[in-house]
């Protein structure tokens, strides 16, 4: 059984998960145009990168279960989740515009999990 404190706490993560809207800014724009900068022309700091997309991606309450990977002109998310809301990834496509998104579902120890790999074609 709950305590009246615990039922209260869930009722208001809940309220909280019902009315969730991330708020970003110009983050996503400005982050897609430092890693297309990355990726043509070689210019950026690559952990700066991935502390810098772990962070834009958290924001939407997608969490990853390891580090980010930039590698030649794509990087993955490796999310830590079987389960994928379409409205969180309808709002990152909308700010990562000159990405292709391929979403991808991989096995690991036994659960389903999701990648979601963008590529830069330039």
């Amino acid at each position: 059984m709950y305590s009246d404190e615990e039922k209260q706490q869930l009722m208001d993560d809940l309220a909280e998960m019902e009315t969730f809207k991330a708020d970003v800014g110009d983050e996503g724009k400005i982050l897609q145009e430092d890693l297309k900068e990355f990726f043509i022309n070689g210019n950026g700091d690559k952990e700066d990168l991935v502390f810098r997309l772990e962070m834009y991606f958290y924001a939407f309450k997608l969490f990853c279960r390891r580090d980010i990977k930039i590698s030649q002109n794509q990087f993955t998310v490796f999310l830590n989740d079987s389960l994928l809301d379409y409205h969180l990834i309808n709002l990152v496509k909308q700010d990562l515009t000159d990405f292709e998104l391929e979403i991808e579902a991989v096995k690991e120890n036994k659960d389903v999990l999701i990648n979601l790999n963008f590529t830069l074609h330039y």
